[in-house]
């Protein structure tokens, strides 16, 4: 079956919503199926919002009510209907759709042109964040610029260690305390700062130069880990890394 050449909501639509906002968007991308059988005050009820905020949310996602809403979102599901595994494919085509986009790589280039000038760069996070900066230093080192991640919180920083540095911060959430508490001393070193997180309106995206987001759902296990997918880190830590060798090689 065709698969659509268009996501289901813009990455400049996304930016524009609010907290709850994002919750309907979660909760649907969550329930597809049964939200295309759902009353408005169905909805409402389940994400613990009021009907106002269904459609507020409707709107910025370019529809005029809640009807057309769901005609638009079973058009996308049958357009996106693929073969898929336990792990729902639907949202990573979602995700490439969306920031297939000329923002995106000008931003890529912006930040590219950036990190060809740093002596270094310096991931940081924790968990799973801590070894997907572990892949992104070895994807940079790969390509020519030395990097490290520094995944213990407790690492001194000596004063002046990390000029003409680019911190590239890692965080679902980017409201963890480990990173941030990280980000506030590399920040006093006056290092360049990058933060790759989920969502664009979080603590630690507002304290870096630059933010990648990729607004996933999120998913949770026991209430406690977090287990979302981490596919969009991945694909933005490898188009930036390349695009630094390409700016390296014409130097």
């Amino acid at each position: 079956m065709e698969v659509s050449d268009e996501a289901m909501l813009t990455i400049e639509q996304l930016k524009n919503m609010n907290e709850l906002e994002m919750e309907i968007y979660e909760y649907i991308m969550h329930h597809k199926e049964q939200v295309l059988h759902m009353k408005i005050r169905e909805l409402a009820d389940e994400v613990h919002v009021s009907t106002t905020t269904i459609l507020r949310f409707c709107k910025k996602a370019g529809c005029n009510g809640f009807a057309e809403f769901k005609i638009k979102f079973q058009l996308y599901l049958q357009k996106n209907e693929t073969l898929r595994s336990d792990h729902d494919i639907s949202l990573m085509l979602d995700f490439f759709h969306k920031i297939n986009q000329p923002s995106f790589y000008e931003k890529i280039e912006e930040v590219a042109q950036k990190i060809v000038t740093c002596d270094k760069i310096i991931f940081i996070g924790i968990g799973t964040s801590g070894l997907l900066g572990q892949y992104g230093a070895r994807i940079f080192n790969n390509y020519g610029k030395f990097s490290f991640c520094i995944e213990d919180p407790f690492t001194p920083i000596a004063n002046g260690s990390c000029e003409h540095s680019c911190i590239i911060a890692l965080s679902v959430s980017g409201e963890t305390i480990e990173p941030i508490r990280m980000m506030n001393v590399f920040l006093r070193e006056n290092c360049m700062s990058v933060a790759i997180t989920n969502q664009e309106d979080c603590t630690l995206a507002r304290m870096c130069d630059y933010t990648f987001n990729y607004y996933m759902p999120e998913f949770r296990m026991e209430e406690t880990f977090n287990v979302t997918t981490q596919v969009p880190v991945v694909f933005i830590i490898e188009t930036l890394a390349k695009r630094v060798r390409e700016l390296i090689e014409m130097i």
